[in-house]
């Protein structure tokens, strides 16, 4: 085969697809094809030009390589293969996809070196196959990101209905976890206690949640189910009911029945989520607000590395490819980018999330209900003791031990409430918290140790509209029960 072939071979293995996805200026593709493109193919000839004088037999392993680069951009081999394969299974997701991907190049090696051409021929129409396919692979385009302007479903409203903020805050123990059992405990406890006293919230110290995982929890709470049996008795032979793995590659789960957005008192629904629940495809949401890692106008905590480079890398990243979780794990031990991927990008944009909150408040008058979902505070961890952001608590969640993540989870805690403390302020300058009913709560606690026998303690707060009093609730009551009493109508 002559170098025209080896250089078609080259382009389709290295061709970085994944740089038109991520909402990039042409300036920046045109660096990226610099460096995933143009370095790499000039490396390629030239390596074939030496091979046609010396025949050496490591231009086979070179093929490898990059039939394996080409594999593993265009399949996104990380997600399939980060939790192991077969027989192999380690604690760590990149001691799983390196010990495989050495035994897939490794393969490809053998069958290349012993089979040469005829092995050749037939992995290139393989990968070209996936290739082209993967050219046409609309979902993971940009432009599939969920449609933020849903109009087409505003309702007529009643002049006197009432005003409500329901805000989830995902992983977020409660005041009488375990977490508190840790030096900063108490100490911080008390200060969340007196800032949701100060603003005349009902505490619901002994919530907790029927539920350790974000699926069951909330698919379970907005569906007015009350207990575990409740729900298992759905239908036995599935584990999580209301959800289904979403076609859009953007989300991750889609909430496929929501009794509470179906209550008769709310009307013109505003959703702020994650990537990883979509609550927008209820009929009644007429503004759905995702975390995109994309958006241009995104603003950032102080600390966080906003550059270009952070941009590129988490681009890469957000393709499910094997080296690009190399090259951001590198990178962010060097401290020289963040990922502005969920959850770390969401919790780095946590004012953004929470301005934005506030500005559909302002514009949205016949909204009856604004629902949040937030990864804030989940894991990993991001703030230091100023509530900055810190990239090297992320990174370093599993060199610590369990007492130093309760620590800095009870810290993660306080933070919110300080950003929580200048949304409450803005929304009282311009008069309307006095009149909103506000319901603060968690899906499920911190998880440090995922054990059932540990009381899954979560935050449960509520400001009726008016409200000039705070009481404590000391009754064991769970969020489902709470979400249940709270509607009005619950059919």
């Amino acid at each position: 085969m002559n170098l025209k072939f080896y250089t078609l071979y080259g382009l389709v293995s290295f061709f970085p697809l994944w740089i038109f996805r991520a909402n990039l200026s042409g300036f920046d593709i045109i660096i990226l094809l610099f460096f995933f493109l143009f370095i790499p193919i000039l490396i390629h000839i030239q390596l074939f030009k030496l091979f046609f004088k010396t025949k050496s037999k490591i231009i086979f392993l070179w093929l490898s390589l990059i039939t394996f680069n080409c594999l593993d951009q265009n399949l996104s081999l990380w997600s399939p293969i980060k939790n192991g394969f077969l027989f192999i299974n380690f604690n760590s997701p990149y001691a799983n996809t390196l010990l495989i991907s050495i035994i897939l190049i490794t393969i490809l090696n053998v069958i290349l070196l012993y089979k040469k051409i005829d092995a050749l021929k037939i992995v290139f129409s393989f990968i070209l196959v996936i290739f082209i396919f993967n050219i046409f692979d609309s979902p993971k385009y940009y432009s599939n990101f969920p449609k933020v302007n849903l109009t087409e479903n505003k309702q007529k409203v009643k002049n006197d209905f009432n005003k409500k903020i329901v805000m989830i805050f995902d992983e977020m123990s409660g005041l009488n976890s375990i977490d508190t059992e840790v030096v900063n405990g108490k100490i911080i406890n008390q200060k969340i206690k007196e800032f949701f006293q100060n603003n005349n919230f009902d505490i619901y110290e002994n919530a907790h949640a029927l539920f350790r995982d974000t699926d069951q929890s909330l698919g379970s709470t907005l569906n007015f189910i009350r207990t575990k049996e409740e729900y298992i008795n759905i239908d036995r032979k599935v584990e999580v009911h209301f959800l289904k793995k979403s076609n859009n590659y953007f989300i991750t789960n889609d909430l496929e029945k929501n009794k509470f957005f179906d209550l008769s008192e709310h009307n013109n629904i505003v959703v702020n989520q994650s990537m990883y629940m979509n609550y927008c495809n209820h009929p009644k949401v007429i503004v759905c607000n995702q975390f995109n890692p994309f958006d241009e106008n995104l603003t950032f905590l102080k600390g966080f590395k906003d550059s270009k480079l952070t941009r590129y890398v988490s681009a890469y990243r957000n393709n499910g490819a094997i080296f690009s979780y190399y090259i951001w794990r590198a990178l962010s031990q060097f401290r020289l980018v963040d990922t502005l991927l969920d959850p770390d990008g969401e919790k780095a944009s946590f004012e953004y999330i929470l301005n934005q909150i506030f500005k559909n408040i302002q514009n949205n008058k016949d909204t009856s209900l604004f629902f949040s979902h937030i990864l804030v505070p989940h894991i990993p961890f991001a703030f230091n003791s100023k509530c900055e952001y810190d990239g090297d608590k992320s990174i370093n969640y599993n060199r610590i031990s369990i007492n130093q993540k309760r620590i800095q989870h009870n810290l993660e805690k306080l933070c919110l409430t300080k950003f929580l403390d200048q949304f409450f302020t803005k929304l009282k300058k311009i008069n309307v918290f006095k009149n909103l009913e506000i319901i603060i709560f968690s899906d499920h606690d911190s998880r440090i140790v995922d054990d059932d026998n540990i009381k899954n303690s979560v935050i449960f707060l509520h400001k009726k509209k008016n409200s000039k009093t705070s009481k404590i609730n000391s009754d064991n009551l769970s969020i489902n029960d709470l979400i249940y009493n709270l509607s009005s109508d619950k059919f």
